[in-house]
């Protein structure tokens, strides 16, 4: 790959996570798209975006003290995915105001400064204890997100964390059930 490339810039945030879950967006998403968003990243681990808005799955329940790391670089930085036990990418845009929002269910959003643009982001996590509840609600893990400029290549496949004695869960196939229906249902 290139070389070791530094970050042009970084910062830290805390957020809650709560339902083991959280959401990246770039000021462009669409509140109403994120349960859609979650059935697919719920679908395809552990994560899913539409280039606006990205949803996480994290492995733990909660984790209310979640420290993410943000850092954007001015092109994919080294490969260090060997130090993640979750590692996923997608893309997303940052609008004008230059905000990158992180928010969870029931609590708090986040915002960071990254200049606007079209970007990958990778997410990374590590030190998860459990699948669903952590036993706490400070569980310790932590969070990177890098960004860096979009510039059409494939994304690195997801990396999930293969918990001892339990594996990976399964996959959930988005619902079929046809509840609330739709105009193209039936017939």
């Amino acid at each position: 790959m290139n070389a070791q490339t530094s970050p042009v810039t970084e910062s830290t945030v805390v957020l809650a996570m709560d339902y083991g879950q959280f959401c990246l967006d770039g000021g462009l998403g669409d509140i109403d798209n994120e349960l859609e968003l979650l059935e697919h990243a719920q679908a395809k681990q552990p994560s899913a975006g539409d280039g606006t808005m990205v949803v996480v799955l994290c492995p733990h329940q909660n984790n209310f003290e979640m420290r993410v790391d943000v850092q954007v670089f001015g092109r994919r930085p080294a490969a260090d995915r060997s130090e993640w036990q979750q590692v996923s990418e997608d893309r997303l845009e940052v609008d004008g105001s230059g905000m990158l929002s992180l928010s969870s269910p029931t609590t708090e959003p986040v915002t960071v400064a990254v200049p606007p643009g079209q970007y990958v982001v990778q997410v990374s996590g590590r030190g998860f204890v459990n699948y669903g509840w952590p036993g706490s609600t400070t569980p310790g893990d932590v969070w990177r997100l890098r960004l860096w400029p979009d510039d059409g290549s494939v994304l690195e496949p997801a990396q999930l964390w293969e918990m001892p004695g339990y594996g990976i869960p399964e996959n959930i196939p988005p619902s079929t059930d046809g509840a609330g229906g739709s105009a193209t249902d039936g017939s």
